[in-house]
């Protein structure tokens, strides 16, 4: 390849827009022994189908948890779908709904036709 091609990033396909948003919210793991675990956190990443949040507790993939809104106090059950990494003594987690659910976040998103900004 020449120094002057330019090769095309390559994206997934997402099924809702991301939209960058602080959202605090509480998450409620079950423990074995019939109590809960919870721990007040906030979002980075929000859409539709879910979220990429910050959590000290340990959680691992396919786990299903609680989730409450500070805002509304509504509470919606979620699936841990990967780990991402470590900041400071916090993991990224990301989580999905298992419907859609934009307004479990009571923000309001861009238009389905805006473009991302590119550099």
């Amino acid at each position: 390849m020449l120094e002057s091609e330019i090769t095309p990033l390559q994206t997934e396909a997402r099924r809702s827009q991301r939209v960058v948003a602080r959202v605090r919210v509480k998450v409620i793991r079950p423990e074995e022994s019939g109590g809960t675990l919870s721990e007040d956190t906030h979002t980075l990443v929000v859409n539709a189908h879910g979220a990429l949040l910050t959590l000290a507790m340990k959680v691992r993939p396919g786990e299903i948890l609680t989730l409450e809104n500070w805002v509304g106090r509504e509470r919606i059950q979620v699936r841990v779908v990967r780990l991402g990494k470590k900041v400071e003594s916090k993991h990224e987690v990301a989580i999905e709904f298992s419907s859609p659910a934009p307004r479990f976040w009571h923000i309001d998103f861009p238009p389905e036709d805006w473009k991302a900004w590119q550099d």
